[in-house]
């Protein structure tokens, strides 16, 4: 449940001479008019406008990391999310300079033949050249 509160006081704002705001606070009349049972900081946004009021709204909380790291590649990660999902994320900039079609291939088996052994990865590979083989993947 959200409600209002209308304190009296002052606000006290520090800006440095290209006019932008250093520090602003808020000095009320009463100092028992508002004691909060939880301090904290909170990220937000505050606005002066010309006639000297204020106004502040506090940003969304920041998302966390919604996965737990398995093992770092060099081009991204394998981890496993909340939710139970195994990823695996790559991510190659154009800058590198280097053939992203080989690391988006050669990176995933490096990545995983060591957590599922070099005969199942074998075994799958096999699998994957005698589809292409066949013709069983959609060309684009």
């Amino acid at each position: 449940m959200e409600k209002t509160i209308f304190i009296d006081g002052h606000a006290a704002i520090t800006v440095k001479d290209t006019k932008r705001v250093v520090n602003a606070q808020f000095l009320p009349d009463d100092q028992d008019a508002l004691i909060l049972e939880q301090s904290g900081v909170t990220h937000g946004q505050m606005q002066l406008f010309r006639n000297g009021s204020m106004d502040y709204v506090a940003c969304k909380p920041r998302r966390r990391a919604n996965s737990t790291l398995l093992r770092k590649v060099a081009h991204g990660r394998l981890s496993v999310t909340k939710d139970g999902a195994t990823q695996l994320t790559l991510k190659v900039f154009a800058s590198e300079g280097i053939d992203w079609q080989r690391v988006f291939v050669t990176e995933p088996i490096e990545t995983l033949t060591p957590l599922i052994g070099k005969g199942r990865m074998r075994e799958i590979l096999q699998g994957v050249l005698n589809r292409l083989e066949a013709d069983d993947y959609a060309t684009v």
